[in-house]
């Protein structure tokens, strides 16, 4: 799967295709940072020929870095040579292979950043110094770039962690630790609405489907636009001030549900890939919660109310009327406007009462034990900035235990959370949907880094 991973995406690199891999039609962050990094390596000046070492994240990602920044050493006439040593004998081995400079560098993702650090330095020296040999005084330089993460970049970054693949045996599950790694996903010109994940295609691989007031969109696994749809219909006698619906992927074929609530009625559609449409396939009258699972707005009210019916048929009445809902079967999660939120271990049973969630709340397993976490936003009104937290929901009282994962968010408000399978090979990532302030949306995705 690497190799496959790696040889794809240093074709779409090299070629830069517009809109490939990031939003707006940028270049990939790998190509934007290897341009950057060759600029700061001239001005050093660095002296050909050049040796790069690099270190951090995963191998995957190293190499397909190494290669664009080889490629653009090379235009600038520097001789590169990526070294394959440990940091501790790239000088010696830049000495042996003949090299006049040596660039070092320590790469990482890090706050929806793709990070290269290090320096450049001269690898020839002065015999006639003295008894000890010494380095040139030139080239000494500090090198600090960074861009802005992409989907492409998580993915070469997960790489080489461990995953459960195949079907779970009995008994617990190997776990994880969790470390999430975050690149901005796609940005939308509205606020959101819903949010939504799941196999729209049939090939194994989740899409991730938005929601506004007027509109829905549907992205590949690398955040390119695959499609999107004005919705249709009568309006809604009772709208909400602020955008505000529901979307579900929905099984047996798959087909997505989605019902704003400035419409009467919600919709229901089906991907057409190859052509790149949304096309209409029957009309809504409750409000997707899940799969299976349906609910009701409160008229002019960004909440649903308590009556739930359950993928079983069975009808529900949960504690009050929540603004989020999450399914990993057997437990439900219901998120009520005030912070907190009802915990169902299963359907039949009473509700754990949850304290300090935010709106943006799901469940998930994140760590491959084979039950889900509880995924949660900042419980702050106006957080700045706002944080996800990850929660094992193992002990009696989660919220009074220390998160298995905590990290910032991007500036904007964090509304929506939800996890997806991506790659296919049963690791959940996460998507978290946030409010601009200049009435943007963003989707921020996050997914496990190499250890």
């Amino acid at each position: 799967m690497s190799r496959f991973l790696l040889s794809l995406f240093l074709v779409l690199a090299s070629a830069l295709p517009s809109g490939a891999f990031a939003a707006e039609g940028d270049p990939p962050a790998t190509a934007r940072l290897a341009v950057a990094v060759a600029e700061a390596i001239r001005a050093a000046p660095a002296e050909a020929p050049v040796a790069v070492s690099l270190s951090g994240s995963s191998a995957e990602l190293r190499r397909a870095f190494g290669t664009l920044l080889a490629s653009r050493l090379a235009a600038q006439q520097l001789g590169p040579v990526v070294l394959e040593v440990p940091p501790e004998r790239a000088e010696a081995t830049a000495r042996e292979q003949g090299a006049r400079s040596l660039v070092r560098l320590t790469l990482d993702v890090e706050g929806g950043e793709l990070v290269a650090r290090g320096d450049v330095l001269g690898t020839w020296v002065n015999f006639w110094s003295g008894r000890t040999p010494t380095r040139p005084p030139k080239p000494a330089a500090a090198v600090a770039e960074g861009v802005e993460a992409d989907a492409a970049v998580l993915a070469l970054a997960s790489v080489g962690t461990p995953s459960n693949n195949g079907t779970p045996g009995p008994g617990p599950q190997q776990k994880r630790p969790v470390r999430l790694l975050g690149a901005v996903f796609a940005r939308l010109e509205t606020p959101l609405a819903a949010l939504a994940t799941g196999d729209l295609d049939g090939d194994g691989r989740d899409e991730v489907a938005a929601l506004t007031a007027r509109e829905v969109f549907v992205f590949a696994a690398d955040g390119r636009l695959l499609a999107r749809r004005e919705l249709e219909g009568a309006p809604a006698t009772a709208t909400t001030r602020e955008p505000f619906g529901a979307l579900a992927v929905l099984t047996g074929p798959p087909r997505l549900a989605a019902w704003s609530t400035r419409y009467a009625k919600g919709e229901v559609l089906t991907l057409d890939k190859a052509k790149g449409t949304l096309r209409a396939a029957g009309a809504l009258d409750a409000a997707p919660l899940g799969t299976l699972e349906r609910g009701t707005f409160v008229p002019g009210q960004t909440v649903f109310a308590p009556e739930v019916r359950l993928a079983d048929g069975r009808a529900i009445t949960v504690p009050a009327p929540f603004g989020a809902a999450s399914f990993a079967s057997p437990r439900m999660l219901f998120v009520h406007a005030d912070g907190t939120a009802s915990l169902y271990a299963r359907p039949a049973s009473a509700p754990s009462r949850l304290s300090g969630l935010g709106v943006g709340s799901a469940l998930g397993d994140l760590d491959g034990d084979g039950a889900p976490e509880l995924i949660t936003t900042s419980p702050l009104l106006q957080p700045s900035p706002d944080a996800l937290r990850v929660l094992s929901l193992t002990p009696d009282a989660p919220m009074a235990h220390e998160p298995l994962w905590q990290g910032t968010l991007p500036p904007g408000r964090a509304l929506f959370v939800v996890t997806a399978d991506l790659d296919g090979d049963k690791r959940r990532e996460v998507v978290v949907g946030s409010w601009k302030p200049d009435g943007t949306s963003e989707l921020f995705l996050l997914r496990q880094g190499a250890p």
